[in-house]
């Protein structure tokens, strides 16, 4: 009987691309957020900063 922490999942090329294809949307989508951050006025200028870490749902 084999136990399930021994046995490693295998990925398939595809998978690896799509990987790949999904980790370069999310970079680029971070990048456009902060060029947005940087080009918007603070519409609550006496507020705290938002969470960089995300937000609760993420």
């Amino acid at each position: 009987m084999v136990d399930e922490d021994d046995v490693r999942e295998v990925r398939t090329p595809e998978q690896d691309e799509r990987l790949e294809e999904v980790r370069r949307d999310i970079a680029e989508a971070r990048s456009e957020a902060a060029d947005l951050r940087e080009a918007t006025p603070d519409p609550f200028p006496d507020s705290d900063p938002p969470n960089e870490d995300g937000t609760p749902a993420n």
